[in-house]
């Protein structure tokens, strides 16, 4: 008797587990020992399955990253659609990131840390994959129309605001015998420095 053919429901979810078995796998070893035929045996399928759900390595990182960088960009819009004001937005983005790493960490080395050999090239133009970072540079430029920052570069501003987050947050990825205490913290410790230094009553930039 056939096999009855899955509903969308559980393609999806079949999808998800793939895509968390893969980022584990990439925990465990890196990301250049992945390969299709060893995620196939985790999963308990044959490789030909495998690939009919992704036909390649590449397709199977790529979305990955792009269901992460999803849910980030749903975290940010969620924080701007309810903002009172800019810089409590920006605050409430550098933190969310914050959490969106630490809380999977295994997810963040993949999607940030791991060398992907030019597999990801495409997500820098791609205008959803990098929309939690467009939404920030909106709050940044909507401070500095209000006057809060005092800078005339939007794109600089938030340069500094994401590299000193995600400088934190990677470090509280990979350093293992080093405490660098409370991470959620340390991000708003850094966010709260950095806000102030850009503010028009701080050190102008």
């Amino acid at each position: 008797m056939p096999r009855q053919a899955m509903t969308e429901t559980e393609l999806d979810d079949f999808r998800a587990r793939i895509r968390r078995e893969a980022i584990t796998i990439v925990a465990e070893v890196g990301l250049g020992a992945l390969s299709m035929r060893k995620l196939a045996e985790r999963l308990g399928v044959t490789a030909g399955a495998l690939y009919r759900y992704y036909p390649s390595k590449i397709e199977l990182i790529f979305d990955c990253s792009a269901v992460s960088l999803a849910e980030l960009k749903t975290r940010f819009g969620a924080i701007e659609a309810g903002a009172e004001n800019p810089l409590g937005a920006i605050s409430e983005m550098m933190a969310a990131y914050a959490a969106f790493a630490l809380e999977d960490k295994d997810r963040f080395r993949l999607l940030f840390l791991e060398n992907d050999q030019g597999a990801l090239a495409s997500l820098e133009s791609d205008a959803e994959a990098i929309a939690p970072y467009t939404i920030l540079q909106r709050q940044v430029a909507r401070a500095m129309e209000a006057g809060l920052i005092a800078s005339a570069d939007p794109a600089h501003v938030t340069h500094m605001l994401w590299a000193g987050v995600h400088g934190a947050v990677t470090l509280a990825c990979t350093l293992t015998r080093f405490d660098l205490g409370d991470a959620g913290k340390l991000v708003e410790d850094i966010t709260s420095a950095l806000m102030k230094g850009l503010s028009t009553t701080g050190v102008r930039t």
